[in-house]
């Protein structure tokens, strides 16, 4: 996926992704693996940091950067259609949450995607809720749909709901 974006405008989008979690990432880059270290799951991939003169594989930087690279990647992939996401959160820190919903609404928003997420996380959720516009009423952008065994359709949370229950912690996941 990383061949139908390297040299787009769609690479500086997944730089200002993993960006989120260290901002000292200048440039990205495929490499070939050539050792036993490079992960075969992962394949291999580089990153340069601002202040440094050699290049690091980008495993060192954390589950988090693999994960944003990992989103962006698909988002920038995902075309005018439908992204899902299963367990948004996993690997990321609480404190970068809230930048990579921000990250995820402009994206889908600018590609015309329709994002779909799971989260078992209250942070995660809280995250959510502080790119929500709280005077929103009808046509959300953002909704929660909880999945309850009992119910045949899910409970579905606004964008102002989402803010109200983030502000009062109640439970929405």
């Amino acid at each position: 996926m990383w061949d139908g974006i390297v040299l787009t405008d769609s690479e500086e989008r997944v730089l200002r992704a993993i960006r989120i979690v260290d901002p000292r990432i200048e440039r990205i880059a495929a490499v070939e693996r050539n050792s036993y270290r490079d992960s075969p799951a992962r394949g291999g991939f580089k990153v340069r940091l601002a202040g440094t003169d050699l290049p690091l594989p980008i495993g060192s930087l954390g589950d988090g950067t693999w994960r944003l690279l990992a989103m962006a990647i698909a988002l920038s992939r995902a075309g005018t259609g439908v992204l899902l996401i299963d367990e948004i959160d996993t690997g990321l820190h609480y404190t970068v949450m809230e930048k990579m919903w921000e990250l995820i609404k402009q994206t889908a928003e600018e590609l015309e995607i329709q994002v779909f997420a799971t989260t078992h996380s209250s942070d995660c959720v809280s995250s959510l809720a502080s790119i929500c516009r709280a005077d929103v009423t009808d046509g959300s952008d953002v909704t929660i749909q909880r999945i309850e065994p009992e119910r045949e359709d899910a409970v579905r949370f606004t964008e102002a709901e989402i803010s109200v229950a983030a502000d009062r912690h109640i439970e929405v996941r």
